[in-house]
């Protein structure tokens, strides 16, 4: 797993950092190395949970980015929310019920 250039992990919540080992994971599976291009840094829109270290964003080059997806929001189940963007992966730690 590497971070691109500027990212970064400063203030990251443990559900994300957990995501990202299984994320580490599933790419691994495909061949490829894990790339997380954004976490707490960057440009989101208003309300983002990057800004509170509840999101970040995955690199799709050279996988299969539908199955990794699909692996993703299996594997980490209904707190999380994965979507698949253009040119990446969006993950969020998002709780639809209270802790």
């Amino acid at each position: 797993m590497k971070l691109k250039p500027g990212v970064r992990v400063s203030g990251i919540r443990a559900e994300m950092a957990l995501a990202a080992y299984v994320a580490e994971g599933i790419w691994r599976d495909q061949g490829q190395e894990l790339v997380i291009t954004s976490i707490t840094e960057g440009k989101h829109s208003r309300g983002s949970l990057h800004y509170q270290g509840a999101a970040m964003d995955l690199r799709i080059w050279n996988i299969d980015a539908h199955r990794a997806q699909r692996d993703l929001l299996d594997r980490l189940g209904e707190d999380y929310d994965v979507v698949l963007e253009r040119d990446h992966i969006h993950c969020e730690f998002q709780p639809k019920t209270g802790y």
